[in-house]
C-alpha cells in the first residue's frame, strides 16, 4: 500500500499521481501560474496607479532629481505640454534618433574582428535595429557568440530600453486623454522619464537580482572553457551579463534571447522556478495596468471586466495547447507504447504544460520569449500559441496593455449601443464618428499589415525558393513570422530565409507599420476624448463593466482577430491538423 502520511511514500503517491494523471496535472500547473501572476500583479497596481494619475510613486523622493536633471538637459521641450500631433512626432523623433545611433554602432563594429559570428549584411542590420527599436526584437541570430559585450550593452540593450519605456509612456499619454479635459495627452519626454527611473529600471534590478540568485550568469565575461567528460577537447560556452539581459527582455516584454534556444537554454532558464518569474516578469507590468484603470478611471468594474477577458482568452489558448501537445502525434500514440506526449522540442525539466503556459503568455503579451522550439509543436498546439498574435497581443507589452484593449473597447460600446438602440457613450464620453473611425483603423491594420505582405511572398514563393513550393508547413511559418513581426511580439518558428534582403526589408516594413502607425491612431483617438468634456453617465448608455459586455468585447476580439485570418489558417495549421489526424489525405495536393 502506498504511503500518502509523508516521507518518501508521499514523494512517490504524488510521482505516480502527476505521472499516471498528466491532464488533470497540467491544468493544475496552468490554473497555478496563473493565479500567481494574477495576484502578484494585483498587489502592484497600486504602484502603477499614481504613474497613470500623475501623482508621485514612493520613489518619486529619490528619482525626482534624476528626473529634473534631465529634463534641464533637454530644455524647456520637457516642460511643454502637447497635443497628438506635437506628443507623436516627437515620440517618432527620438526613437529614430536612437535606432540611427544604434545602427551606427553596429555598422562600425561590422567586421570579421570586432564580431564573434560572421558579419551582418546591410538589410540585416536594417532588420535587427527595426526590430529593437519597435520593441518586436525579432532575431535572425543570437546575442552571444555573435555581439562582443561593448556592443550588447550599448546598441541592443540601449534599444530594449527604449522601446518599452516609450510604449509606457504613450499609455499615460492615451489615459491622461481618457481621464482629463486638458486639451492636451502631456509632455513625451517628462512621460519617458517617469516611466523609465520609477518604474523600468527599479524593477529590471529587482528581476535581475532575482535571476542571478535562481543560477543566470552575470558576468563580464564572453566565454569560459568548459571540459565534456566524454570529449576530448574543451568547449566554448558564451556567457555574459544574462541575468541582466533577461531581466530586460522580461520586464520590457522585449523577447530578445541571449542564447540562440532562447529560454529553453539550461543557463537562460535553468528551473521551474526561474520560468515561472520569467513569466511573472514578462505579464506584471501589463497586468498591473489593467487593474489600476478600475481606480484610475473611477470604474473598479471595468478592470474586472478588462480582466476577466484577458484571462479567459489566456487560459483558453493554454489549456488548448496543452490539450494538443498532450495527445501528441497521432501514430506514435497509435504504436501501442506508452506516450507521455509531444515532448519534442521541450525541456524535459520545465515540461509540456509549463511550456505551454509560457508560450502562450509570451504572445498574448508583447514579450516574444519562448522556452521550448515552436517548430517542434503539433498544429494545434500551434494554432493555441497564435491565438494572441492574431488579435494583437490583448495583455498587451509593458505599457501598451491598456492601448491594445481600450480600441476593442471603444469599437465594442458602439457595437453594443447599436444593438440596444441606446447612446454611443463610453463612462460618459460620447463617441462620435472619429473615435469609431480610428478604433476601427486600428483594428483593421493589423491583419491588412499581415496578409499583404503575407500575398505578396506567397505569390513570389518561385522567386524566392522558400523550401521550394509551398506547403502548409511553410504557410504557417510565415504566417507566424508575419503576425508575430505586425504585433511587435517577436517570437519565431523558424526555418524561413533570414539573410534574403528582400525578406528583411519587407519584415522590417511590418514591424514599423504595427508599431507606429497603430500608435499613431491610438494617440489621436485620446486627443479626441482630451478635447470632450465628459459627464455623467445616462441612464441609457451601456454598462462597460458588466459581465455582458465583457462576453460581447470577447466575442468582438474572437471574430475581428480570428476571422480575418480564417482563409490563412485554413491553408496552414488547420489543414496540418487536418493532416496529421488523417482527414485530408489526398484531398489537397501539398
Amino acid at each position: 500500500m502506498t504511503d500518502i502520511s509523508g516521507g518518501i511514500g508521499s514523494h512517490s503517491f504524488w510521482s505516480q499521481f502527476f505521472l499516471v494523471h498528466q491532464g488533470i496535472s497540467g491544468l493544475i500547473v496552468i490554473f497555478i501560474y496563473i493565479s500567481i501572476i494574477s495576484l502578484i500583479a494585483f498587489a502592484f497596481s497600486d504602484y502603477v496607479v499614481p504613474l497613470y494619475k500623475d501623482e508621485d510613486t514612493p520613489l518619486r523622493p529619490y528619482t525626482s532629481y534624476i528626473i529634473g536633471f534631465f529634463e534641464k538637459l533637454i530644455g524647456p521641450l520637457s516642460l511643454k505640454r502637447m497635443k497628438f500631433k506635437e506628443y507623436f512626432l516627437n515620440l517618432l523623433f527620438f526613437n529614430f534618433v536612437a535606432a540611427l545611433v544604434a545602427f551606427l554602432f553596429i555598422y562600425l563594429l561590422n567586421s570579421p574582428g570586432a564580431l564573434s559570428g560572421r558579419p551582418l549584411t546591410v538589410p540585416e542590420m536594417v532588420n535587427t535595429v527595426v526590430s529593437f527599436t519597435t520593441n518586436t526584437d525579432m532575431q535572425h541570430f543570437p546575442v552571444a557568440g555573435h555581439f562582443p559585450q561593448f556592443a550588447i550593452f550599448f546598441s541592443i540593450l540601449g534599444l530594449m530600453v527604449v522601446a518599452p519605456v516609450t510604449g509606457f509612456a504613450a499609455s499615460m499619454a492615451f489615459i491622461r486623454g481618457i481621464r482629463t479635459n486638458e486639451e492636451n495627452i502631456g509632455n513625451f519626454y517628462h512621460d519617458f522619464l517617469v516611466a523609465l527611473f520609477d518604474l523600468f529600471i527599479p524593477l529590471t534590478v529587482l528581476f535581475t537580482i532575482l535571476f542571478a540568485i535562481e543560477g543566470l550568469p552575470e558576468t563580464l565575461l564572453s566565454s569560459v572553457a568548459t571540459n565534456h567528460f566524454q570529449a576530448s577537447t574543451a568547449r566554448i560556452l558564451p556567457l555574459g551579463p544574462v541575468a541582466s539581459f533577461v531581466s530586460f527582455s522580461a520586464v520590457g516584454t522585449n523577447g530578445a534571447a541571449f542564447y540562440p534556444s532562447n529560454s529553453a537554454f539550461p543557463l537562460q532558464n535553468p528551473s521551474w522556478f526561474s520560468n515561472l518569474t520569467e513569466i511573472v516578469a514578462f505579464t506584471l507590468v501589463p497586468l498591473a495596468s489593467i487593474f489600476s484603470l478600475g481606480r484610475v478611471l473611477g470604474n473598479k468594474n471595468f478592470s474586472r471586466m478588462l480582466y476577466g477577458t484577458v484571462i479567459f482568452i489566456y487560459l483558453f489558448a493554454s489549456v488548448f495547447t496543452f490539450y494538443f501537445e498532450l495527445h501528441g502525434i497521432p501514430l506514435y500514440r497509435n504504436l501501442g507504447i506508452h506516450y507521455t506526449g509531444n515532448m519534442i522540442g521541450k525541456e524535459n525539466a520545465i515540461g509540456i504544460a509549463q511550456s505551454s503556459v509560457f508560450n502562450v503568455g509570451a504572445t498574448i503579451s508583447s514579450a516574444g520569449l519562448t522556452n521550448s522550439a515552436l517548430i517542434g509543436y503539433t498544429p494545434g498546439g500551434i494554432i493555441g500559441i497564435m491565438v494572441g498574435l492574431m488579435i494583437n497581443d490583448p495583455l498587451g507589452g509593458f505599457g501598451t496593455s491598456v492601448i491594445n484593449i481600450f480600441t476593442f473597447v471603444i469599437f465594442t460600446a458602439f457595437l453594443a449601443s447599436l444593438m440596444v438602440g441606446k447612446l454611443p457613450e463610453l463612462m460618459g464620453f460620447k463617441l462620435g464618428a472619429k473615435e469609431i473611425k480610428y478604433s476601427t483603423l486600428s483594428l483593421i491594420t493589423h491583419p491588412l499589415v499581415v496578409l499583404i505582405p503575407l500575398g505578396l511572398v506567397a505569390v513570389a514563393f518561385g522567386a524566392l525558393s522558400i523550401q521550394g513550393n509551398p506547403s502548409p508547413q511553410t504557410i504557417t511559418e510565415l504566417f507566424y513570422e508575419f503576425t508575430s513581426a505586425a504585433s511587435n511580439n517577436g517570437s519565431s518558428i523558424g526555418g524561413l530565409p533570414f539573410g534574403r534582403p528582400f525578406f528583411e526589408y519587407l519584415e522590417s516594413i511590418i514591424m514599423i507599420l504595427g508599431r507606429y502607425l497603430l500608435l499613431g491612431f491610438q494617440l489621436y483617438i485620446a486627443q479626441l476624448f482630451a478635447n470632450r468634456r465628459p459627464r455623467s453617465e445616462s441612464p441609457n448608455t451601456v454598462k462597460v463593466g458588466s459581465p455582458y459586455f465583457g462576453l460581447l468585447l470577447l466575442a468582438v476580439i474572437m471574430a475581428i482577430g480570428l476571422l480575418s485570418y480564417f482563409p490563412v489558417l485554413a491553408l496552414g495549421p488547420f489543414l496540418s491538423f487536418a493532416r496529421d489526424l488523417g482527414l485530408l489525405l489526398e484531398v489537397i495536393p501539398f
